[in-house]
């Protein structure tokens, strides 16, 4: 039998608020105390919390090693290399103890074993396995949508069945290997040009599965900066 279990942090943080949300409805049929909802509650709301941190910490990772790169490598006459801001986190949710995933699937396995369990509430708490489509690995191409926002390039992008992708930039002189994202959406730490004047940035990416390259180089993403 299929785990239900979604791998990928931030589908289970969806499951584990799908799941707090709905077992309310169903508590009286399958017996659920207080702490039983209260518990999924927490457990949902401090995950959702830890994975937002996570991601905002990851790409302010990702803009130090540029700044540090810049810092170490960049031409002499470059004024503007400011260093990224510390993420600002959302309030903190209520703490709870390691084992979120152990607890989801204890309760949820204890409600699978209720008499009065059918497929059809399974699929509303989102504890059965959905048939999914079969991930392509040929001519599949992921579509990149460059924009300016917080001063730095962005690159939007859906990340589907994939592992992430590989980025590829030319920022004037060709294409090269730029940088891996496993998280939407891209934070290109490079710095912009002076005001006084402009530069066109092209990208390009291809999807990763488990690390490996699959499928089509996107369409080359273009998008000016400075000026």
């Amino acid at each position: 039998m299929k785990y239900y279990v979604e791998t990928n942090d931030e589908k289970f943080a969806m499951q584990l608020n799908n799941f707090a949300t709905n077992i309310v409805i169903y508590a009286g049929l399958f017996g659920l105390t207080a702490d039983d909802l209260s518990n999924a509650n927490k457990d949902a709301a401090f995950f959702t919390w830890a994975i937002a941190g996570a991601k905002k910490y990851e790409d302010t990772k990702k803009g130090w090693t540029g700044f540090k790169t810049i810092l170490r490598q960049g031409e002499p006459n470059l004024q503007n290399n400011d260093p990224p801001q510390t993420p600002n986190l959302e309030p903190v949710a209520a703490t709870v103890s390691p084992g979120v995933q152990f607890r989801f699937t204890s309760l949820a396995n204890r409600i699978k074993a209720n008499p009065n369990y059918t497929y059809a509430i399974g699929q509303i708490l989102g504890i059965e396995v959905t048939s999914r489509a079969r991930v392509a690995f040929e001519n599949v191409q992921p579509l990149l949508k460059p924009v300016m926002r917080g001063g730095r390039v962005n690159l939007d992008w859906k990340k589907g069945m994939y592992s992430g992708i590989v980025i590829e930039k030319d920022s004037g002189d060709g294409f090269v290997v730029f940088d891996k994202d496993t998280r939407p959406n891209f934070v290109d730490p490079t710095p912009l040009p002076e005001p006084s004047t402009s530069a066109v940035w092209k990208y390009r990416a291809m999807y990763l599965y488990n690390d490996d390259r699959v499928g089509d180089w996107s369409d080359v993403a273009t998008i000016t900066v400075g000026g």
